[in-house]
């Protein structure tokens, strides 16, 4: 498991400044940045979540590492700055869910059922169940079946169901 602490390391390490805000119920996290000016807001409801804090700290500085420019939803946008907008987005959560369930470690885990259930998996890495079936995803996105050894394979075709099926 990526322990909080390292997540809190990069923040130092970069330089990004985090504070705890009220903000609106359906904003988790904001990610500002100006010249060389870097913040991250986290919603003062979550404090005590850690499992969620992490899944939205870890967006936030995906968005430090993979977003140039701002990102921030305005009410009225046209069409392709939406969609401009949302593939910032997917980026930004494709970084986290690869830092903190980096999928060789998934993988091995899995393998040697150090996590077989999908709670199990989501205890060992310490997420929320919404996270870890995000990784699912990204991970159907590049490929549907990975190979755990040379007998069995993890199946992410029927998501949200995940399989494991034994070679033929």
């Amino acid at each position: 498991m990526i322990s909080t602490e390292k997540l809190e390391t990069i923040l130092d390490k970069c330089q990004i400044l985090k504070l705890y805000a009220p903000l609106p119920e359906s904003v988790l996290g904001y990610y500002y940045c100006h010249k060389d000016y870097y913040i991250i807001l986290i919603n003062e409801n979550i404090r005590n979540n850690e499992r969620l804090y992490r899944a939205v700290l870890a967006e936030e500085i995906g968005h430090y590492r993979t977003t140039i420019g701002d990102i921030t939803p305005r009410k009225y946008m046209c069409y392709n700055e939406r969609i401009e907008l949302d593939k910032k987005e997917l980026a930004a959560l494709k970084w986290a869910t690869d830092f903190l369930v980096p999928t060789d470690k998934l993988i091995d885990t899995i393998k040697n059922k150090i996590g077989f259930t999908f709670n199990e998996l989501v205890d060992y890495f310490y997420v929320t169940e919404e996270f870890l079936m995000l990784k699912f995803k990204f991970m159907a996105k590049q490929k549907i079946t990975w190979e755990l050894d040379d007998k069995m394979y993890l199946c992410l075709h029927s998501l949200p169901t995940v399989s494991i099926f034994a070679k033929m």
